[in-house]
């Protein structure tokens, strides 16, 4: 019995629900999502080592390592985090309501893209191959490039708040911030600490259990 609880599971089996095995939405999915939308709010707000463009746009945002890693490990609860709490830490950086509000779709992309690709194609969040690194890595570019264009092009730009010349600076920070500090700190959460998560009751293996 001891030697099967310790039995290593497979990137396979971390994603497929067991015969027998009863998950459903809890009282800790609930308490999960607020911890990372608390977590999201301090780290997208404070933790933000960079040179601030304004309109919560940064050159390093630590925030995307809430919303990245919490999506992969907790599904659709992390999505729902990882769109929220950027709300909050833009409203303290002074960003306007309407254009936080805005950004939900950019910040629900960047958090939904990765979840989404580890669960498809089964990849181990322990990262223990090369492809898990590649996907992962990839998953942030494109997740960045699609946040980075929603939030300069259509809100900033079509609420008129950029010019022009403007526009590429800002779509370089949000892209820059959100891929360097996710380079930093994605792969390093994940390397050390996924290998605890997926044994909890927290876990996600489909999207809402």
């Amino acid at each position: 019995m001891a030697e099967e609880t310790k039995k290593e599971l497979t990137a396979e089996e971390i994603w497929t629900t067991e015969e027998g095995e009863r998950r459903s939405v809890g009282v800790i999915h609930i308490v999960i999502t607020a911890l990372l939308i608390g977590i999201g709010f301090v780290v997208g707000a404070f933790g933000s080592i960079s040179f601030p463009l304004g309109f919560g746009v940064n050159f390093f945002w630590t925030g995307i390592v809430v919303q990245q890693v919490g999506a992969i490990w907790f599904g659709g609860w992390g999505v729902i985090a990882g769109a929220i709490f950027p709300f909050f830490s833009n409203a303290i950086a002074g960003t306007p309501f309407y254009v936080s509000l805005a950004y939900i779709p950019a910040n629900a992309v960047q958090a939904f893209l990765p979840a989404w690709v580890f669960r498809r194609f089964k990849l181990d969040p322990r990262l223990k191959t090369g492809k898990d690194y590649l996907y992962l890595f990839l998953t942030m570019i494109v997740s960045s490039i699609l946040g980075a264009l929603w939030s300069v092009l259509v809100v900033l730009k079509g609420f008129g708040l950029l010019t022009t010349d403007s526009v590429p600076l800002f779509i370089w920070g949000w892209f820059g911030g959100n891929v360097v500090a996710g380079v930093v700190f994605n792969f390093i959460l994940l390397k050390a600490l996924s290998a605890v998560v997926i044994r909890t009751t927290a876990f996600v293996k489909k999207w809402w259990a």
